[in-house]
């Protein structure tokens, strides 16, 4: 119990790492001008960037002018796989519509930490195309698949008035074992209800996308999480939490596993 114990503070100090290591990359960006299109020092808010999803657990923010950087961290219980889970990601504008994403993660149904780093660039705005459009790629460490991958994801989202819709597609093939790949899709829906308070949706399924029956017992053949959320702000920070279900089916083993899912989480925008 104890090396168990040491093995997942171990996982939180890389997470925790990473999250710092990005979050340095705005005071840089903050000695420039102010660029058209972003959020200038004074109205970078966790308010205002979570109104665009930028605290969302599983779904990718269409925009990243916002904020100039955005860290966010949560941990929870995951009744399907019956154990504790950290997620945490790191966002930095570095010139206008170009940021770079780190994240870490680690679950009870993946070994070891997860490290994911990613480009992302704005390609449409709502006021000039009618929606928000994003796309991220870059590398993986331990994917769906468990294998290090290369991703890309496309993310888009739709301000109508209190309310944010975002939705994501992602796909991911194995870097050194190419037969591996899967893909991943994304709904959410956050709405404000008051100036620091907002409550919303959020999903996010993955499936295995190699047919084949030469699979270990036991990889996932997908996962589904979905629930409800609630984020406080105040000032430049942000408090969430959720709950939820978690459902997956494994390759090769009869019967769908489903669980209850809660966590909460902390975030700050910059």
């Amino acid at each position: 119990m104890q090396s168990i114990t040491n093995t997942h503070r171990s996982r939180s100090r890389v997470a925790l790492a990473v999250l710092v290591s990005i979050g340095v990359a705005p005071r840089l960006v903050q000695a420039q001008d102010d660029r058209a299109g972003s959020a200038s020092p004074a109205e970078v808010t966790a308010q205002r960037s979570a109104a665009f999803g930028a605290f969302s657990t599983w779904t990718m923010t269409a925009r990243t002018d916002m904020q100039h950087a955005v860290v966010r961290a949560m941990g929870g219980y995951d009744g399907a796989n019956q154990g504790a889970r950290f997620e945490s990601s790191a966002e930095a504008q570095i010139v206008q519509r170009v940021a770079l994403r780190a994240g870490a993660s680690t679950s009870p149904a993946t070994e070891g930490l997860g490290l994911r780093f990613e480009g992302k660039w704005d390609a449409l705005r709502q006021e000039a195309n009618g929606v928000d459009l994003a796309v991220a790629g870059g590398y993986e460490q331990h994917g769906f698949n468990e294998v290090s991958a290369a991703v890309g994801t496309v993310a888009v989202g739709r301000r109508l008035g209190r309310l944010q819709l975002l939705g994501n597609l992602g796909y991911a093939r194995g870097i050194a074992q190419t037969e591996e790949h899967y893909g991943s899709a994304g709904l959410a829906a956050m709405y404000r209800v008051a100036e620091s308070l907002q409550f919303g949706l959020d999903s996010r399924f993955r499936i295995d996308l190699e047919r084949d029956d030469d699979e270990p017992p036991g990889e996932r053949e997908w996962e589904l999480e979905a629930g409800p959320t609630v984020t406080l702000t105040a000032g430049s920070f942000a408090l969430t939490g959720g709950t939820g279900l978690v459902a997956n089916r494994l390759r090769l083993v009869p019967g769908t596993d489903v669980g209850a899912l809660g966590y909460v989480g902390v975030g700050a925008a910059f």
